[in-house]
């Protein structure tokens, strides 16, 4: 288990042995993908219900109203976030989504005179980065195939309600007991039924060593595409990167990025993306057949590979699995990918036997 530095706790590190809400015992500290943000301390626990012991999650935040003293523009955009975040899991529960961690209760407590705030959903044992370590051997194809045909159908059921996860990652898949995979963690979406979160006014909400090329180059690209293709093109993107993760084990938006001069990387490049396109383009056409050629049975191998290559094509608007309109721009159809996938670990499961 990850050790907290004790000079770095803050009230939301303290919630262990503390019954919350009359029901919930918080018990363990679990660990997290990464540490605080500039602005809030996040902290995850195991969580048991009084009287029916059963297991649930719990996500914790307090807004080191210490540091931010006085910042009341910062403060209220950190509780829009949080509140956001539970909206959208509210909407997704109201809408009876199979494939999207459940909430099942929310509130303030008071730890140390500083409130903090908390989302309560299911507990998952384990996510896809542990369960299925990416890139690790032995573990068979199809196996992973199922999985991500579980994590698309998530995004599926995300976009049929107006949602874009726009964090998707190995670790915001987390595997249940029964065989089951759902879509977790909806603190960077966004809901085009309800009120825009800060984090709408980004690029890019999510882990950046997996994001869209374009929304590293651009930080005024989102001002004229449509929302619908802005955040659902990005959804379709971490999907063919999670599948590339998931086979390979690196982020294919990392691994790309090498693959293009120094002064092309978003670090130091300063003009349009549609400058830096043909080179993420060759590079793209170099990269993704034989990193998944090298990992893949040799009976899915092309699949795989072109699967990936559409859902991360560099061009948004040539993105996907669906149809040109007449626009000559593709629509994106995500229910495609889950078809192929799952083609994929039929075939797969059927040569490995």
């Amino acid at each position: 288990m990850k050790t907290v530095d004790v000079l770095q706790l803050g009230p939301a590190d303290k919630l262990a042995g503390r019954l919350l809400n009359d029901r919930w015992m918080v018990a363990d500290r679990l660990m997290r993908d990464s540490g605080d943000d500039e602005g809030s301390r996040c902290a995850c626990y195991r969580a048991v219900a009084a009287g029916t012991g059963r297991l649930a999650f719990i996500k914790a935040y307090d807004f080191k109203h210490d540091e931010l003293a006085g910042n009341t523009e910062r403060l209220e955009r950190l509780l829009s976030e949080f509140n956001n975040e539970k909206r959208v899991h509210e909407h997704c529960k109201t809408r009876k989504l199979s494939r999207v961690t459940q909430i099942f209760d929310h509130g303030v407590v008071m730890v140390e005179g500083e409130p903090v705030h908390f989302i309560v959903c299911e507990f998952a044992d384990k996510s896809l980065r542990n369960y299925h370590p990416p890139g690790q051997e032995g573990v068979p194809a199809w196996e992973r195939l199922v999985a991500l045909r579980q994590t698309a159908s998530a995004l599926v059921q995300l976009h049929g309600v107006g949602v874009a996860h726009q964090d998707v990652k190995p670790s915001n898949a987390v595997y249940f007991e029964d065989g089951r995979i759902k879509i977790t963690d909806l603190g960077s979406s966004s809901c085009i039924h309800l009120p825009a979160p800060p984090h709408d006014e980004e690029p890019y909400a999510g882990q950046l060593s997996y994001a869209p090329y374009e929304l590293l180059y651009e930080k005024s690209l989102t001002s004229n595409i449509p929302w619908q293709r802005r955040r659902y093109g990005c959804d379709v993107f971490l999907l063919g990167n999670l599948i590339f993760t998931s086979f390979v084990g690196g982020s294919l938006t990392a691994l790309m990025l090498h693959c293009v001069a120094d002064e092309l990387r978003p670090s130091g490049f300063t003009g349009a993306y549609s400058e830096v396109m043909p080179d993420l383009l060759a590079a793209h056409a170099l990269l993704i057949d034989p990193a998944i050629n090298a990992v893949a049975p040799a009976s899915i191998a092309s699949h795989l590979a072109s699967l990936v290559s559409s859902l991360c094509h560099p061009d948004p608007l040539q993105r996907g699995l669906g149809r040109l309109n007449s626009k000559g721009e593709r629509a994106y159809e995500m229910h495609r990918a889950v078809s192929m996938l799952d083609y994929l670990a039929l075939k797969a499961k059927r040569d490995e036997r």
